[in-house]
């Protein structure tokens, strides 16, 4: 936003791009996007320059009616609490948000808007599409094709909240004065400011601010940031517990490691850098001195009680060689950075052009599309089986459902059918199938086999069985078996 803008005037000639627009919202706009391009087409009827089509003729003093009648062409229409109907296509209640975004006169340019609002929010394109189009990131899959809406089609108390956000951003002031000269009825009377307010300028800055939360997690969570992080009427009421398991004394080094990738990461072009790391998975300890591997720096991840270093190029040994992927690197456990140049580096499948490509961006992707943090590992059919009630609450309607993709029992014994496994454990699998409950759910999940994902099958316990991976299945059972050795002891 061009900070120019930001001068005493009563004029308005802000176009609504994605940070003046989320000054307006107060907050996030993936909730608040349709709330603040009214309040901002609002705005441009109030103080908008002579030639701005949308400005309304009014007094320095004004009720609701009386910019109801000018702004609309049917003021019965909208001076009630009922939704318009679509009563005239002229009408400022049928343009869609889109039209007053996009529009050639004074709104954004659509590409560079996305452009922007992508890069503060980080949702797919068809989330976007349909915040824009809907007003909602998420729209029902099982709903009819839902309808585009006139933004301004809203009932006369929404456009009471509206107004009295704008008094409470110091864009209008307000009076109460009778309705009658001689009744006690009051009626609320709204007065045009000389100047805009300050708050521009300062909030401003808190957007700036803040803006970090949007770009550092992946998901909602970033919004109560943005409406919690500060006290309410003194109090603190917004708390996030994570478990974190680096011990302290690694801390010096940690924030020595986090500076140099921040440096590296200023670089153009990012250069390979060496690791010295130990690897847990290699049964290597902190003392121990470790291997060295040449790799790619993308981003950092926290996940699951510490941060990764997540990276493209070589990866820690096991039973086979070497070989280049992507991976993540505890940062706790590496032992030395050193910065290389791309000239003196000769690995295969590994030079700056193929490196280049891969951006936080595509890592993400692949994240997205698979249950499972080790991208080393190849990519798996995990099916699996919930108990009906278990599977409501805990899959159906949260995030996860995404990844755990319900299929029917017969799609469930196909998967099995097509399985690469021997015939008898082919058959051993569908004769379990066959003798599970008819009302369990069956899911199908693109899944990559790390710790972490064990641990949370572990953790549901009898309410989820695994069919497939066939290896996988044989993992759970050993697991079971040997633990109730334990406790039958």
């Amino acid at each position: 936003m061009n900070q120019n803008n930001f001068r005493a005037s009563n004029t308005f000639e802000f176009s609504p791009d994605v940070e003046f627009l989320q000054i307006l919202a107060q907050g996030s706009l993936k909730q608040n996007l349709p709330k603040a391009v009214r309040l901002w087409v609002i705005l441009r009827s109030l103080y908008g320059s002579e030639a701005d089509p949308v400005k309304v003729e009014l007094g320095n003093k004004f009720t609701y009616n009386d910019w109801c009648s000018r702004f609309f062409t049917g003021f019965n229409y909208h001076k009630n609490d009922i939704i318009p109907h679509n009563h005239d296509s002229n009408c400022s209640c049928h343009k869609t948000m889109t039209d007053w975004l996009f529009e050639p006169s004074i709104g954004s340019n659509d590409n560079e808007w996305k452009k922007s609002f992508l890069q503060l929010y980080p949702v797919t394109t068809q989330q976007l599409h349909n915040l824009l189009n809907c007003g909602t990131l998420s729209v029902n899959k099982e709903s009819e094709k839902p309808q585009k809406k006139g933004l301004l089609a809203k009932t006369r108390r929404n456009f009471q909240y509206d107004f009295q956000t704008l008094v409470s951003l110091g864009w209008l002031q307000t009076e109460k004065v009778k309705s009658e000269p001689t009744h006690n009825k009051f009626k609320t009377q709204y007065i045009k400011v000389d100047s805009f307010p300050a708050i521009l300028m300062s909030v401003s800055e808190e957007v700036v601010e803040n803006q970090g939360f949007e770009n550092l997690i992946q998901n909602d969570l970033a919004d109560f940031f943005n409406e919690f992080s500060q006290k309410i009427n003194h109090e603190q009421r917004f708390f996030l517990e994570l478990e974190y398991i680096v011990h302290q004394q690694f801390y010096k080094n940690l924030n020595i490691w986090i500076q140099k990738l921040k440096n590296i990461w200023q670089s153009e072009p990012i250069p390979p850098i060496k690791i010295t790391y130990v690897s847990a998975s290699n049964f290597q300890n902190y003392q121990d001195e470790g291997e060295d591997y040449i790799i790619y720096p993308v981003c950092i991840y926290y996940s699951q009680r510490a941060p990764y270093l997540f990276a493209y190029g070589q990866t820690p040994k096991n039973s086979s060689s070497m070989k280049i992927n992507w991976y993540g690197y505890r940062l706790d456990r590496i032992k030395n950075i050193e910065e290389l140049e791309w000239s003196l580096v000769n690995l295969p499948n590994f030079s700056q052009k193929i490196c280049e490509s891969k951006t936080p961006q595509t890592l993400e992707k692949i994240r997205s599309e698979t249950w499972g943090f080790n991208l080393a590992r190849p990519q798996e059919i995990l099916l699996i089986r919930f108990d009906r009630y278990y599977h409501n609450l805990y899959i159906q309607g949260t995030e996860r459902e995404k990844l755990f993709q319900q299929i029917s029992y017969k799609q469930a014994q196909s998967l099995i059918n097509n399985s690469e496994i021997k015939l008898e454990q082919k058959q051993q699998l569908l004769g379990s199938l066959k003798s599970r409950s008819s009302s369990d759910i069956y899911c199908r999940v693109n899944y990559r086999q790390d710790y972490n994902t064990i641990m949370r099958l572990r953790s549901w316990g009898a309410k989820v069985e695994v069919f497939l991976p066939w290896d996988l299945r044989e993992t759970m059972a050993k697991d079971i078996q040997q633990s109730w050795k334990f406790y039958c002891d």
